[in-house]
């Protein structure tokens, strides 16, 4: 795990009984959420299959791979690689990635996402990436590694996506409530961690993965990037929950 040496934004304080307060922290995906880099994934994945003389179809690798640590799947997903070396294996993925990584691009309206929400909330991302792929996006595609508070990467958990665990150790760095915490990711492992951590606001971005499947997984919205018009109705939904919280505050009160 890693920190900006900038210090987040203090947390809202409590607010009424019947209220949900204010978003506390905001949770952020890499891969295919802030960049598009699937395709360099993909092709790295491939040449793991293609060593080991497996064929695998997009869509068991949409359901088995996407958005996964190298390390669960060979743990987890039964083939000719079991009991491999896994930190062998993320290490001979990483450089592949880094290899290519010219060709990944930033998914619209991301860096300018990150740095309209870091002005107001601490801001995490979790990645089942290796840590210098992380910084490589960050520092040099994106432009936004000072403004992220927390870095969760492959090395920092033991289980990964769908696991809760990079989720929940965000959150506790962040001295975030899940519940009370934005997230956006792309992949349906991705939007299983969250739900099983307890976030509730899900920002699903369909860049690799249908809309109407990250809904089915547990997102609340869904959105094609992250420029500010696509964004918006997130902010409105917000918005107007915590507006209908307030009057729901005023009525107990009054009663």
């Amino acid at each position: 795990m890693t920190t900006a040496g900038a210090r987040p934004p203090k947390r809202p304080g409590n607010q009424g009984l019947g209220s949900r307060p204010p978003c506390e922290a905001v949770l952020l995906d890499l891969d295919g959420t802030l960049v598009f880099s699937e395709e360099v994934h993909r092709l790295a994945w491939q040449a793991f299959f293609d060593a080991w003389g497996v064929e695998v179809t997009d869509a068991d690798y949409a359901q088995q791979y996407m958005g996964r640590r190298p390390s669960d799947v060979i743990a987890g997903v039964p083939g000719p690689w079991t009991g491999a070396d896994a930190q062998a294996v993320l290490s001979t993925m990483t450089a592949f990635t880094l290899e290519h990584a010219g060709s990944v691009e930033v998914v619209p309206g991301a860096a300018a996402l990150v740095r309209r929400l870091r002005v107001k909330y601490p801001v995490s991302v979790i990645t089942s990436a290796g840590a210098l792929w992380a910084q490589y996006l960050l520092d040099e595609v994106l432009g936004v590694r000072h403004l992220v508070d927390v870095v969760i990467t492959a090395e920092d958990t033991t289980t990964g996506k769908p696991s809760p665990e990079g989720y929940l150790r965000a959150c506790t760095a962040l001295r975030a409530r899940p519940d009370h915490c934005l997230a956006f990711e792309d992949s349906l492992s991705g939007v299983s961690a969250l739900v099983a951590a307890g976030v509730r606001d899900i920002v699903g971005v369909t860049t690799t993965t249908a809309a109407a499947d990250l809904a089915l997984a547990g997102a609340r919205w869904t959105v094609p990037d992250l420029t500010a018009a696509s964004v918006r109705s997130v902010s409105d939904a917000l918005r107007s929950d915590r507006a209908a919280a307030g009057r729901n505050d005023e009525e107990e009160t009054e009663a």
